[in-house]
């Protein structure tokens, strides 16, 4: 056994103790001794001045090329690798390179160490795959998706977040998230901000503008990310880009405005013809069939500025019901499921019943004297598996009523245009103490997709 590195036999002994692969070399690079883990590893080629070779050609120029560096700098190093082993394949090892202190020829030595850190790397690679895809899987979101600290710093932001706010990918982030937000978006942002930070969903629309490109719209929804004890650890906010949706919306809005324009103007065409057309323009029933085209009018107007997405059942009656004057506010009485939004082709045939009730109302019924009432109540009701919209008109307190001996137009609109709902019925009556009126269908036929506005 060699002594003149210094090492007592005792002491190379004691290396073979040692579960770690060790050997003792020269800075020729012959090898002087390998202790009793490392010649038990693979081959007795192993343990001899050719173990690199066993080194993963992907990993070998890197090993050899640390070992080169440490030996002429004489300050040792460390590098992974991966070594070729009889049943794993390959395995990795951390290999540590430390000089020893000279012998009795003045040469230095060198431990080498290997460490079997297989388990361990194989975990940290895991791992930093799994962080690569999940960054990966972000990044390939149109959304600009961002997790911020609850005082509202940036802790990590996707590429398209990057993109739309002109931070670097590469710059550590660390920033005041507001401050790269538009200052018109500041007071919306710091209430959403505050509110997550309560432990709440929060959402507010912003703006964004880099310079040389064209304003963009953002709604932006934050998440509160809380820990096992319900504390806010981190805020998840996801920025979608709605700016086509709003040039959309634009136009929409533009088309419908013409829309509505010209439907008023070829029903004024159309009034103006009847005046002319008529032996006598002052007619009862040319006030009352320009009082019935005006009901029309309100209810394109109403469907038209929803964008043709229905109206709340308020929403509609009011605006029938909007000939009382201040009447409606003492007697006229509305109790019903707040919210309740009705199809837009529901919302015709309704709208026009409830104006020729209101008409009839004012001139015959309970609106005729200064005591009467109506009353109109609406509920959703169930009936077995099935669900039902109900809308009542009830009139007390007018004077005495009765059926007329000829039912004319106002009766078809009052009474037979709702039928033509999918699965309605209609009861219409004139009971002693004032008329009623009874609309039911299947909640399907009246109302939008989820029901509530």
């Amino acid at each position: 056994m060699p002594q003149e590195d210094g090492f007592s036999e005792d002491q190379y002994g004691s290396l073979d103790l040692v579960p770690d692969m060790v050997c003792v070399c020269g800075s020729d690079g012959l090898h002087d001794y390998f202790n009793q883990a490392w010649r038990a590893y693979g081959t007795a080629v192993f343990a001899s001045a050719r173990w690199r070779e066993w080194v993963l050609p992907a990993d070998r120029h890197r090993v050899d090329q640390a070992l080169r560096e440490a030996m002429l700098s004489g300050s040792g190093c460390e590098s992974d690798l991966r070594l070729v082993h009889p049943v794993d394949g390959a395995r990795w090892f951390l290999l540590r390179a430390r000089p020893l202190p000279g012998g009795a020829d003045g040469a230095c030595r060198w431990l080498h160490s290997l460490t079997d850190i297989d388990a361990r790397k194989r975990r940290e690679l895991t791992l930093l795959r799994d962080i690569r895809f999940q960054a990966e899987m972000l990044n390939v979101s149109v959304d600009c998706i961002k997790l911020l600290r609850p005082d509202g710093t940036l802790l990590q932001m996707n590429r398209a977040g990057c993109l739309a706010l002109n931070v670097g990918e590469a710059s550590g982030f660390g920033m005041e998230w507001l401050h790269l937000l538009p200052k018109e978006s500041h007071p919306a942002g710091r209430q959403a901000l505050l509110k997550a930070r309560q432990g709440e969903n929060a959402r507010f629309l912003g703006i964004s503008q880099l310079p040389g490109q064209d304003l963009r719209h953002w709604d932006n929804m934050l998440t509160p990310v809380k820990n096992a004890e319900g504390d806010v650890e981190a805020i998840l906010c996801v920025s979608r880009d709605m700016t086509v949706e709003r040039a959309s919306e634009r136009r929409i809005a533009s088309l419908m405005h013409e829309l509505t324009h010209r439907s008023k103007n070829m029903l004024a065409v159309v009034q103006a013809l009847i005046r002319r057309t008529v032996p006598d323009p002052q007619a009862p029933f040319v006030s009352v069939l320009g009082q019935r085209i005006a009901a029309i009018v309100r209810n394109q107007d109403l469907l038209i500025n929803g964008q043709w997405s229905g109206i709340t059942i308020e929403t509609l009656l009011a605006s029938q019901t909007a000939v009382i004057g201040d009447v409606n506010q003492k007697r006229l009485l509305l109790h019903g499921v707040d919210g309740l939004r009705l199809l837009p082709e529901t919302a015709e045939r309704i709208g026009l019943a409830i104006h020729e009730l209101t008409t009839n109302a004012i001139k015959y019924g309970a609106l005729s004297n200064e005591s009467g009432t109506v009353t109109i109540d609406w509920a959703i009701q169930e009936q077995g598996d099935d669900e039902r919209f109900r809308l009542a008109w009830q009139e007390k307190g007018g004077p005495p009523v009765q059926a007329p001996a000829v039912r004319g137009f106002g009766t078809a609109v009052i009474e037979r245009n709702p039928r033509a709902v999918r699965g309605a019925s209609v009861i219409y009556r004139y009971e002693p103490d004032g008329v009623t009126w009874t609309f039911e269908a299947p909640v399907s036929s009246v109302l939008e997709e989820g029901g509530l506005g």
